[in-house]
């Protein structure tokens, strides 16, 4: 017996309306103009947050798996799903790759030695985690039965 492929997102299709919006789409379902310009802010005010934590001076920490993992995969979770739907007619593979390319650059920056920081391949395999989790959320809710 064969498994089924399914798709991260649905398919999109295109609309004639002047706003190009489908508002049958799933990804769209349940979500305004008004309400994606406040995850959009919202996903700007996270990002920003991030980096302060990022990129501020920190005292050593101990060798191991700390709870600084833990602390990557939920931010990269909250902000993936925050961003894909700020921004839904982004795919989740452009998604993923701008959410890895934004904690790979993270951790470039604290590799300077200006930053006073260290570089961790591990952060960025975090970071995958909380992206992959993130699309997850945000698959299952695009998939979610309509109310109503």
């Amino acid at each position: 017996m064969r498994a089924a492929i399914v798709p991260i997102f649905p398919e999109r299709r295109e609309s004639n309306s002047m706003t190009g919006v489908d508002d049958a789409s799933p990804e769209l379902r349940g979500i305004n103009g008004r309400e994606r310009r406040l995850f959009r802010t919202v996903t700007s005010i996270w990002a920003a947050v991030m980096s302060w934590l990022a990129f501020r001076p920190v005292p050593r920490v101990e060798p191991g798996l700390p709870w600084d993992k833990l602390h990557h995969a939920a931010a990269f979770l909250v902000l993936t799903v925050l961003a894909g739907r700020g921004w839904p007619r982004l795919g989740p593979v452009a998604l993923a790759a701008l959410m890895l390319g934004a904690g790979i650059g993270i951790e470039l920056i604290q590799g300077l030695p200006a930053i006073g920081r260290d570089a961790d391949v591990w952060d960025v395999v975090a970071d995958a985690v909380g992206i992959a989790a993130g699309l997850l959320v945000l698959r299952v809710w695009a998939t979610r039965p309509v109310r109503g």
